[in-house]
């Protein structure tokens, strides 16, 4: 089984404002939350009817944080972004399945939060 990679932050490429940022992607944005797996971030960018591609831009080794290219693609054009995913160890070791429960939760929203951007 492959390893996991838990998302710890985004953040734009030097020189990119978020006001460039499609409106899907900035509403994709607001739906992360810490801890978030590659697999849930991917299944909410295809509901939102984005492409989603992450690439390393360097190899990183289990337990640790590495940085990769997130490209977004909704098919008029593609943005780039960047983000810090943990890589955890993979599940070989264990013998029970991954239940329900143990799917990383987004976490309660207060209603007084302002949107990311």
């Amino acid at each position: 089984m492959p390893d996991i990679y838990l998302l710890t932050g985004l953040t734009l490429p030097q020189g990119v404002a978020h006001e460039s940022l499609p409106g899907t992607v900035t509403r994709f944005m607001s739906d992360c939350w810490h801890g978030m797996s590659r697999t849930q971030m991917i299944a909410r960018a295809k509901r939102r009817g984005l492409r989603l591609s992450f690439r390393a831009t360097a190899p990183c080794p289990s337990g640790e944080t590495g940085v990769f290219e997130l490209r977004f693609n909704d098919g008029a054009g593609e943005c780039l972004m960047l983000a810090r995913l943990q890589r955890v160890g993979d599940r070989r070791g264990k013998r029970r399945q991954t239940r329900r429960t143990d799917v990383s939760r987004p976490p309660p929203r207060d209603p007084r939060q302002t949107r990311l951007f």
